[in-house]
Parts: structure tokens; C-alpha cells; sequence
């Protein structure tokens, strides 16, 4: 494992947070890069960990681009959550531990051990935030002392904080049109997983539901107002939607915050040339100081400021 694979874990395990969620900005960003070094790591330091999707993941080709993707790839003693049919194809021998009673068209969801010397499997996930959550106390029932949840952004409810108490981002050029819309993406998507709870005595507006701009629009806010919803993934505003928010005086808070572990790059997107490794994460760096950056593949990773979780 190379420096940037072991600063991932360091800030896994320096956390003290049981479940992180791998947050894909789009789709190839290298979300299964991450999320398997992760576990790597976490063997090599023999910290038992559990992984599960929120989707689909670790295909030998990408469904749209038919490009080859990185296999999901799990060690010996660590746990796995998938459907039942994807275990029959996976390169490991595996041991059932418990049955969920969910499914998705590949079969019922198992949480199984991984024996043997590990290795490859096509990843398919509990589909719900409940469902993940299930999944993630069932594994640390199990043992499990890190869950990995995997997803995309699209479907970012598993990374909440009702499931996931931990988040890292994974971001690359398939996110955007160019380097600065990437980027933009970015700021705009660590903005809102570093959402706070609201200040004392502040003019609270509370949002049981999804913060849309609908909802805003039918109950409009007032300068010095704090929308306040139950975590991240329950706003649904555009980065120039919340820009003209603030504007306007308004600001946006949670209940349960999350706390952003790393961000993570990769230069690629299927069907361009890729950038230079340095240029994606200097820019990526540059833009969110406050961060741990990474290039799990490059092996670049971000030195100052020094890194911290609180």
C-alpha cells in the first residue's frame, strides 16, 4: 500500500467513527479505488471491516462506456453484504452469517464472511437508507469494528447521518464538463456534508422533509432565518440556489452533522484524455485548504495544513 492509501486509513481509524460512506461524485470517479484500499489497509492493520453497496459496484465493465472498471476486491475475515447470486460468481469461498429480508433482482441481500485469501466480487447492495442501515448493524453484530458503505451522490441518503457517521468524497473529471466545473462540484459538495447545527438562538426554520427549492419557494424565508433539515442529504438545492440564499441572508443548517474525512481524486473520465495527476489534485487542494486530499493512485497527498477530524 502505498503513502496516500495509508493516510486514508490513518483518517479512518484517527476518526474513531464505525461507518464511513465512500460519496461518489458521479460516476468513474474512482469510488472503488478508495473504497478498496480502504479495506486493504484496515486488514493490514487487522481492524476487521465490513463492506456493503448502496447500488451496484465492482462489474468487470462499465454498463454504459463498456470500459473495464477496478474489481471489488475484499480480504480474508472481513464481511461482505450482497445479494445472494453475486457470492456464486465472486472469486472467494464465503460463509453465511445472516439473511436480510430484503432483495433486489439478483437475489435476497446476505451478510457473509469473506475465508480463504479473499478476493473478487460484483457488489450489489441493500437499495434504502434503511436497508443499509440494517445491513450495518447486522455487521457490526458480527464484529465488524469499520463499516464501508459505497454510493453515489444521486443516491446519497445511505451517507446521512441516520446511517453513516463519516463520509469520503471521491471526486474525479467524469464530474464535470472541465477541470474548473469539477471543481466547483467539489467546493459545492463539501459545503454541504460540512453543514453545521444551527447557532444558538438563531430565527430557526425546520424542514421534516427534503429541502427542495419548491418547498422554499412555497414558505419563503426572511433575512436572518436558519433552514434547518436533518442532515445534508436532505438538501436538495443547487450550489447557485444556496448562493442566492445567502445572499438574501438565509443560511442553511442540520441536526446531525457529518464530518468529511477526505477527499479523494482521479484525473480520468471514460472517453477523454486524462489530465496530468497533479494538475486534478493541486486544483482540488487548492480549492478546499481545510482538507485532506488524495490520489490513491498517483500516491499524491495533501501535507498542510495538518490533517484533523474535529
Amino acid at each position: 500500500m502505498n503513502a496516500a492509501g495509508e493516510a486514508l486509513v490513518d483518517a479512518i481509524r484517527g476518526s474513531g467513527r464505525t461507518r464511513v460512506a465512500f460519496l461518489g461524485l458521479a460516476k468513474n470517479v474512482g469510488k472503488t479505488t478508495a473504497i478498496v484500499a480502504a479495506l486493504e489497509g484496515l486488514h493490514q492493520c487487522g481492524i476487521r471491516a465490513a463492506a456493503t453497496s448502496a447500488g451496484r459496484d465492482g462489474e468487470a465493465f462499465d454498463a454504459i462506456t463498456g470500459e473495464p472498471k477496478p474489481r471489488f476486491r475484499v480480504w480474508p475475515g472481513q464481511l461482505v453484504a450482497s445479494a445472494s447470486s453475486t457470492f456464486d460468481s465472486a472469486s472467494f469461498a464465503s460463509g453465511p452469517i445472516e439473511a436480510f429480508p430484503f432483495a433486489t433482482r439478483f437475489g435476497r441481500i446476505e451478510l457473509r464472511g469473506v475465508r480463504e485469501e479473499g478476493g473478487e466480487i460484483e457488489l450489489i447492495g441493500p437499495s434504502t437508507a434503511s436497508e443499509m442501515e440494517m445491513t450495518a448493524v447486522a455487521a457490526e453484530a458480527a464484529g465488524a469494528r469499520v463499516v464501508l458503505l459505497d454510493g453515489a451522490i444521486g443516491r446519497r441518503a445511505f451517507a446521512g447521518a441516520r446511517v453513516a457517521d463519516a463520509v469520503v468524497l471521491c471526486v474525479g473529471m467524469s464530474a464535470g464538463p472541465s477541470l474548473d466545473a469539477v471543481v466547483a462540484a467539489a467546493r459545492a459538495a463539501v459545503e454541504l456534508i460540512r453543514l453545521e447545527p444551527p447557532p444558538s438562538g438563531a430565527a430557526i426554520r425546520e424542514h421534516s422533509g427534503a429541502v427542495t427549492s419548491e418547498a422554499v419557494s412555497e414558505d419563503p424565508p426572511t433575512r436572518g432565518d436558519v433552514l434547518v433539515s436533518a442532515d445534508f442529504t436532505s438538501i436538495f438545492l443547487s450550489s447557485a440556489e444556496r448562493e442566492r440564499l445567502r445572499g438574501r441572508g438565509v443560511s442553511l443548517a442540520v441536526r446531525r452533522p457529518s464530518l468529511l474525512l477526505a477527499v479523494t481524486t482521479n484525473p480520468t473520465a471514460p472517453g477523454r484524455p486524462p489530465l496530468p495527476a497533479r494538475t486534478l489534485f493541486d486544483a482540488v487542494r487548492a480549492a478546499l485548504p481545510r482538507t485532506r486530499v488524495l490520489d490513491l493512485v498517483a500516491d499524491l497527498r495533501s501535507e498542510a495544513p495538518p490533517f484533523t477530524v474535529a
